[in-house]
């Protein structure tokens, strides 16, 4: 079976358009192959990350980034230089991207590719260090943050994911000045002819028989009760919204989730361990919210075990029953701190998770 990617914003495309489906998770698997095993090498220098990451990438999109017809490198910008511009059909370019080495902060440099793509007229501008890309929109009146169309990590998502999301890079869409959003594709699926085969032959006629009512069956509870409908807390039970200071001379003993599931603790450090696999286990936590963010330089949890400036977790620890870690060399208040955000980013109130604190 062969599949192909076709936009549904962009209309008919030619053969030579069609992205194959298994071609692009190919790379993808490739990519991600070269992420684990060549990270170090890669994070020294920027012409590897741009060879080993972002060339085949680029070209698999589409853009043959050996045929200047596509592709411009170190395009000049009255002085200054952008890694690639990628062209239209008129030669003219729709987007420039900005490479970094592998693990380098993106952050430093929105900015700077997207005033020189505004000062360009180039509408898209797009930063990359080889495994995060990022794609704005240049000219829209609003805070760079809302122009971002497309964030992604690909150590952190799985392939078909990954695969989809950069749908918004692929030439004809890009090149068009119509990138489609990540949930828009189509997939087709080339397959041998369907041969009809003729209809069965009729069945006697069946008796009807009397109908039986169905059984009815009570809905299942939900998997999140109310604040409102929580039992009130016994003794010893905070909500972690209220928790106390965490000292050397407490720790938390117990932790408690809104569907009533309870687990034991003895350390700060590990209060992200039940949280994550409870999270996880009730599907609040999914792959599409991987990696979580403490800030823009630390990662709460995620896949590989990696901040997002390249450097490893000083402990990273994997969390039983899921593809996850989570970075347990922290002190008690960065426990509680990532603890608190991370419920919020899976719209779980912290007044509803309670934790049982005693001396030790």
């Amino acid at each position: 079976m062969y599949h192909t990617l076709r936009s549904s914003s962009v209309g008919e495309l030619s053969g030579r358009d069609a992205v194959p489906l298994d071609d692009l998770v190919s790379v993808i698997e490739t990519l991600k192959a070269r992420l684990q095993t060549h990270r170090q090498a890669l994070q020294a220098n920027e012409t590897r990350t741009r060879m080993a990451l972002i060339d085949p990438l680029l070209q698999a999109l589409g853009w043959d980034t050996a045929d200047p017809a596509l592709v411009l490198p170190e395009y000049d910008l009255r002085g200054n230089r952008a890694d690639y511009a990628l062209l239209d059909s008129t030669g003219k370019p729709v987007a420039l991207v900005e490479a970094k080495r592998l693990g380098e902060q993106l952050v430093s440099h929105r900015m700077q590719i997207v005033n020189y793509a505004n000062m360009s007229g180039v509408p898209y501008a797009g930063l990359t260090d080889g495994n995060h890309w990022e794609l704005y929109k240049v000219f829209d009146p609003a805070p760079i943050e809302d122009r971002l169309l497309l964030n992604i990590s690909i150590a952190d998502l799985p392939v078909h994911e990954v695969a989809l999301k950069l749908l918004l890079l692929w030439r004809p869409n890009l090149a068009a000045g119509q990138p489609a959003a990540a949930n828009e594709p189509v997939l087709t699926t080339v397959t041998k002819p369907v041969i009809e085969t003729p209809p069965a032959p009729p069945r006697e006629p069946v008796t009807a028989q009397p109908a039986v009512a169905p059984e009815v069956q009570e809905p299942p509870a939900p998997a999140l009760a109310r604040a409102s409908e929580l039992p009130p807390a016994t003794a010893g039970w905070v909500p972690l919204s209220e928790s106390p200071h965490p000292t050397i001379g407490n720790r938390p003993t117990a932790i408690r989730f809104p569907d009533e599931s309870t687990c034991e603790m003895k350390y700060w450090n590990r209060l992200l361990e039940p949280i994550i696999k409870w999270l996880w286990s009730n599907k609040l936590l999914t792959m599409s919210k991987i990696p979580v963010y403490s800030d823009e330089r630390t990662h709460i949890v995620n896949t590989d075990g990696y901040n997002p400036s390249g450097s490893q977790f000083r402990r990273p620890q994997p969390v039983a029953g899921t593809p996850l870690k989570f970075e347990a060399d922290i002190d008690a208040k960065q426990a509680v701190n990532r603890a608190r955000k991370l419920l919020q980013e899976c719209g779980v109130s912290e007044a509803e998770v309670r934790l049982q604190v005693g001396e030790g």
